[in-house]
């Protein structure tokens, strides 16, 4: 077994008060590149590193990073590499939302200096072997050292080395915990091993990790992302913030115990009972249509709509009629009840107060929502469905009503109450609305505009609703917590 050298470990306190982290200006990626703090910081590191080559009688080239190319000579002269500015703005942003950074595959510490300058509270673990693993390779087992000593020298508290191959390295990092759960981690080293690498870290990782795959062209590092996607033990990033970082070249996902316990994933819905409680004919096919899509043949699903059209529509006599041809393309069964009516209920708004154009708060629950009629109609008939179809997970409305729907709130919390009845299904919210989600669903446009057709021509949803050809996410919800 490979024994991790470790350097030494200086005392740190991470906390910030929290008074004066709300005053601090979050610097952009350009004030930070731009910044003379990081230049000199960088002309410094590169400096070092050049002149222990030079030393060495070795040519003065690393192996490629975020600021330079692959054996780039006198990369220390050059300027940053263009090809890697999508990386480097995508390390930016995410070592602003972290705490704990760990990479493997430090090299020449350009990743670690970008991270610490972009987020002052920032932590580091770096792991490098150290060792020339191929003849080709620049001397890293002369400059690793040096940026090592060079790091620890800089910023005294916030670094923590390890001279050793991956898996040891992670592994002791993860069981010696050096500062907070690790929130970020960079996987850049050897192509093949990712999946054991990660499970060498596992217990030092946050309940929920952002995973940075470099050389994402490799057939072996998508390989390992597919397989944790599959397992459950990785998703695709959920978080608004973070949804468009990756390109050709890097690849970020989630993962972490919390990620894992939820294994949120079309996988886990195959060969699932599923139950879709939405209010209104068309809610099945704007919020998961494509997901449906996906699970035709592989899942039991059947959809019941809870609210019958609105009186005086173009589509009034066609909606329901649309929705069990939608519902026979996606080889689903429809429910429809009949006892509620689409329409403007001014008593509702006296329970349930949404908020205006211009607030970001959910909707406050004003009086007992079990005092309105329409609840109890909705939250009975939601458990006898469930009681009689038996489902494994349910899925329907959130508590913001998707884009404010006071029915969809209404119904959201009716069958919330059900499901904490029933006690046998996860539940699922609909996405749409919500800053974050649990699972997301590429979407499948082809599909969801043959959908939409069922629909026209008296329907004008396809123009009033554009988020609906984008993924579908979905919010896994706490029925604990459900109101009545």
């Amino acid at each position: 077994m490979n024994i991790a050298v470790c350097w030494p470990l200086m005392p740190v306190n991470t906390s910030i008060d929290s008074e004066r982290a709300a005053l601090v200006n979050i610097p952009s990626y350009e004030e930070v590149i731009a910044s003379t703090d990081f230049r000199d910081d960088l002309a410094s590191l590169n400096a070092a590193i050049a002149d222990g080559l030079t030393q060495a009688g070795e040519p003065v080239a690393i192996n490629g990073n975020v600021c330079y190319e692959h054996m780039q000579r006198d990369f220390h002269l050059q300027d940053l590499s263009l090809g890697m500015e999508p990386k480097r703005r995508a390390l930016h942003q995410m070592a602003q939302g972290s705490s704990c950074f760990a990479e493997v595959g430090v090299a020449g510490g350009h990743a670690a200096l970008l991270a610490l300058h972009s987020n002052p509270s920032l932590t580091f673990i770096g792991i490098d072997l150290g060792q020339r693993l191929r003849a080709t390779w620049p001397p890293v087992e002369i400059y690793v050292p040096i940026v090592f000593k060079w790091f620890e020298d800089k910023f005294p508290g916030r670094v923590r080395f390890y001279l050793s191959d991956a898996r040891e390295g992670l592994r002791q990092a993860a069981n010696e915990r050096p500062f907070s759960s690790i929130d970020l981690l960079h996987l850049d080293a050897m192509k093949k091993g990712r999946i054991s690498e990660l499970e060498a870290v596992w217990p030092g990782l946050a309940g929920r990790c952002y995973l940075l795959q470099g050389d994402n062209k490799n057939g072996f590092v998508k390989a390992s992302s597919e397989q944790l996607i599959a397992e459950g033990r990785a998703r695709r990033v959920t978080s608004s913030s973070y949804k468009n970082v990756a390109n050709a070249n890097f690849d970020v996902l989630e993962t972490g115990p919390d990620v894992a316990a939820g294994k949120v994933s079309l996988a886990s819905l195959s060969d699932d009972r599923i139950l879709v409680c939405v209010c209104h004919q068309d809610d099945e096919t704007l919020f998961c249509g494509s997901t449906l899509g996906h699970l035709k043949d592989c899942a039991d699903v059947t959809i019941a709509s809870f609210f019958r059209p609105a009186p005086n529509r173009k589509d009034t006599d066609t909606r329901e009629a649309a929705m069990q041809r939608v519902c026979d393309l996606l080889g689903a069964k429809r429910i429809q009840f009949p006892f509620a009516v689409e329409r403007d209920h001014r008593l509702l708004r006296r329970f349930i107060q949404m908020p205006s154009a211009t607030d970001q708060n959910p909707p406050e629950i004003r009086r007992p929502l079990h005092r309105h009629p329409l609840f109890n109609l909705l939250e009975g008939s939601a458990f006898a469905l469930m009681q009689q179809y038996k489902p494994s997970t349910v899925i329907t409305h959130n508590h913001v009503g998707e884009y404010g729907h006071i029915e969809h709130v209404m119904l959201h919390h009716a069958v919330s109450h059900a499901a904490k009845r029933y006690q046998e299904a996860r539940v699922l919210n609909f996405g749409v609305g919500l800053p974050e989600a649990d699972l997301v669903v590429p979407a499948q446009p082809e599909q969801k505009n043959r959908l939409y057709d069922e629909y026209m021509p008296q329907w004008n949803g396809r123009r009033m609703y554009d988020f609906a050809l984008s993924d579908e996410t979905f919010v896994s919800h706490n029925i604990s917590d459900a109101e009545g």
